[in-house]
């Protein structure tokens, strides 16, 4: 569905008139709709990782260079991701201020685990190795991109722009999500449109991506994952 045809079947859901047009219309309906769109794409993005948006990021250091930038369409890291690739080594984080401080002006010894925050420079925030990288190193992350939608060309977009723009994340979940909020702008009853819409997050967090299976015998435990010892529970 086109961000128009999601916006014209809410208007006929709800008993209103439907646009011709949203993106540069004039009309309070058509304004209100684009707006309630913006906002259900922005902060259905944010519920969840969702398997369509992660992408990888990698970038190589350069010696006493501690921050680099972000991809401009990062909202979020997926944790336990962030690797040294150069030596194979995971790195820790991101570690939170109060850590950052002990470890370069408190009593604690740095290690030898290379260890990364996010922080804010030049109002932007940037991803910072800690210690300061001395040498070329390639430094690679997944993160939850912002992009919720795209052009009709398929460019990812983090704000909808055109009529013909479709969505990233699931259409369908989108178009109950705008109407639960429409009905709510206008004072009208929206209780059923939002638990049908809350059900309907629930199941399509449950349908992200994939989740490892938990073995509860030996025959597979060569591959790397979860899994049940066969006895001894709770002992050392």
């Amino acid at each position: 569905m086109t961000l128009l045809s999601i916006c014209q079947n809410v208007a006929d859901f709800t008993g209103f008139e439907r646009p011709v047009t949203v993106i540069d219309n004039t009309d309070p309906i058509a304004r209100q709709l684009l707006a309630l769109a913006q906002r259900e794409g922005k902060q259905l993005m944010r519920v969840s990782d969702w398997a369509v948006l992660k992408k990888e990021h990698t970038f190589s250091t350069s010696s006493g260079t501690a921050a680099y930038a972000l991809p401009s369409d990062f909202d979020r890291l997926v944790l336990e991701t962030s690797y040294n690739r150069s030596d194979n080594d995971i790195l820790t984080g991101p570690i939170s201020s109060a850590e950052y401080q002990l470890v370069n002006h408190g009593m604690a010894t740095t290690g030898t685990t290379e260890k990364f925050r996010l922080k804010a420079a030049s109002n932007a925030l940037k991803f910072e190795l800690d210690p300061t990288p001395s040498s070329t190193q390639t430094i690679g992350f997944e993160y939850v991109s912002n992009q919720f939608c795209q052009s009709s060309g398929g460019s990812g977009q983090a704000a909808w722009a055109a009529d013909t723009d479709t969505g990233i994340l699931d259409e369908t979940t989108m178009e109950m999500g705008i109407t639960w909020r429409f009905k709510s702008s206008h004072g009208l009853d929206y209780a059923e449109d939002y638990r049908q819409y809350q059900l309907e997050v629930r199941q399509a967090i449950a349908r992200n991506g994939s989740a490892p299976i938990l073995q509860l015998d030996d025959a597979r435990k060569l591959i790397v994952g979860p899994y049940q010892t066969d006895g001894n529970y709770g002992l050392s």
